[in-house]
């Protein structure tokens, strides 16, 4: 079970500590600061891992309160953390949390929406559209333009077919013997070589989008799975985006384990250490375990100031 943040006002008073139950003192009567306690507060919310802003100050303090004052200690500090909880600062810090941990972002969210939408006709046309673009591109150059293009096409093609073997070898072979034919027209027939020249870069893009058929296939629907992931990222953060909802879950998992508590439990020496006489009770987790040993005073404070805010929070729905 996650463990509550409410904890910081038991664990935080645990053992008892004297101090004057006013909201307003309570922080520095233990000898914390206010960002001590607001980033403890933070932590145990967003966090499997209990965090505590102890010191060795305030453990000194531990031993020295009498019984009587740990129940107003517990609501004062709880206060407190309350008054947090409910700022503008905690919920912007807990979404921009919540957005890190899901990995959500605006763009991310448009194209997960775009992919989704897209069929493999929508991706064929903006492929064929990107292929009309290139050769209307190519068609509007000059004579001497393309003579330059076809110098570095011959290079990488002289490149493709020392590296290629078999079939390829011999495709890559005829292709660098077709540019170098049309090189060679360039230089005495440039009106010619450019119509030439874009009929063959026409074709070699007809070729390619041929060939590209299968891994546009494999592209969209891996684009499709992967929008589908986000958006079960995004459903979650949505649900978890509820902040009172969130303190609702948590201070009803506190109440019930609070409630579960038996502060009559008897205890037995086993070596050097203590143990449960009831053996039940020794499988308990250590949240429960530390309830115990809290003592029920505090315990039913805080379980007290847990129920009457999971209560208000039930009416903010």
């Amino acid at each position: 079970m996650k463990k509550n943040f409410l904890a910081i006002a038991l664990l935080t008073i645990a053992g008892g500590w004297w101090m004057a139950a006013r909201p307003g003192d309570i922080v520095t009567d233990l000898g914390l600061t206010t960002e001590q306690v607001r980033e403890a507060a933070f932590a145990n919310i967003t966090s499997d891992h209990l965090s505590l802003p102890y010191t060795s100050k305030v453990r000194q303090l531990a031993k020295k309160i009498p019984d009587g004052s740990r129940a107003a200690a517990v609501n004062a500090l709880g206060g407190v953390i309350r008054s947090y909880a409910s700022s503008s600062d905690f919920r912007t810090r807990y979404l921009n949390w919540l957005k890190d941990k899901y990995r959500i972002s605006d763009e991310q969210t448009r194209e997960a929406t775009q992919a989704q939408s897209t069929s493999l006709n929508d991706a064929q046309a903006a492929y064929n559209q990107q292929v009309a673009m290139i050769q209307s591109t190519y068609s509007q150059m000059p004579p001497a333009t393309l003579s330059m293009m076809i110098q570095s096409q011959i290079e990488m093609t002289q490149q493709d077919a020392a590296d290629a073997e078999g079939a390829e070898k011999t495709a890559r072979t005829k292709e660098l013997a077709e540019l170098k034919r049309l090189q060679a027209l360039s230089k005495t027939n440039p009106t010619e070589f450019k119509k030439q020249y874009v009929a063959h870069f026409s074709k070699m893009l007809n070729q390619q989008a041929a060939a590209d058929q299968g891994k546009m296939e494999e592209d969209l629907a891996r684009s499709k799975q992967q929008a589908a992931d986000y958006q079960k990222r995004l459903a979650d953060y949505k649900a978890a985006s509820n902040l009172n909802a969130v303190l609702k879950q948590h201070l009803t998992e506190f109440i019930a384990l609070t409630g579960s508590v038996d502060f009559n439990a008897q205890l037995t020496r086993n070596g050097s250490k203590m143990e449960f006489v009831n053996p039940e009770y020794r499988n308990k987790s250590a949240n429960w375990k530390l309830l115990y040993r809290m003592g029920k005073e505090p315990v039913l404070a805080a379980r007290l100031f847990a129920q009457t805010w999971a209560k208000e929070l039930e009416t903010k729905k």
